[in-house]
């Protein structure tokens, strides 16, 4: 990988980092500023988006060999697009649940918790996969999102359980379902980087 785009998708990379990372703090908090700096960090992503997606297009000739070239570093701009769409679902909830007043039970607050700090700690080892380009550390990565997956449809099938046996709250229920599935698609879509990453690496 060259060391432009290198540079270039680590930056959007890390401000994706920082909007989930503000995000969480937004679900642990939920004031109107918090949410607010979420829905902000929004700016600063799209503009780091927008200069990788220039950056490559320019530098891919109109040939064929430059579009084959452009093809996985423009795949892994679109997953951290992605990223992004689910990200913004989050921040729509946690503005339902401001204006709603809706609160979690605490099993349901530390349930999204947990897969909020799995999503940031596997979106924080990505910097390092881009610059190393590490086949164990992806391989590790790789595992971390099927285990978190497999976690996150248990606590969603719990939950549809809970909701059918009348423990949990039907109004507050499709904000839950909503953060899981949006924190799943961000999990996904990094999946989806790693594999471009390890295609990218040298042959062994």
């Amino acid at each position: 990988m060259e060391t432009d785009v290198e540079e270039r998708l680590i930056q959007v990379c890390r401000s994706q980092i920082k909007r989930l990372e503000l995000i969480f703090e937004g679900f642990r908090t939920l004031t109107e500023m918090s949410i607010q700096e979420a829905d902000q960090m929004n700016e600063e992503v799209q503009k780091h988006s927008s200069h990788l997606a220039r950056f490559l297009i320019g530098k891919s000739s109109s040939g064929e060999k430059g579009k084959e070239w452009a093809k996985p570093y423009l795949s892994m701009a679109s997953s951290f697009d992605r990223m992004g769409y689910n990200m913004d679902g989050m921040v729509d909830r946690l503005n339902s649940m401001l204006k709603e007043r809706i609160l979690f039970s605490d099993r349901a607050v530390k349930e999204v918790n947990d897969i909020f700090q799995e999503a940031m700690d596997l979106l924080e080892s990505l910097p390092t996969l881009i610059q190393t380009k590490n086949k164990l550390l992806a391989q590790h990565m790789g595992e971390q999102v099927r285990s978190i997956l497999k976690i996150a449809d248990g606590y969603s099938e719990e939950h549809e359980e809970r909701l059918i046996q009348g423990v949990c709250m039907p109004r507050s229920s499709p904000l839950y379902l909503g953060l899981i599935e949006s924190l799943k698609g961000v999990i996904a879509h990094t999946l989806e980087v790693i594999g471009k990453i390890v295609s990218l690496a040298p042959k062994a």
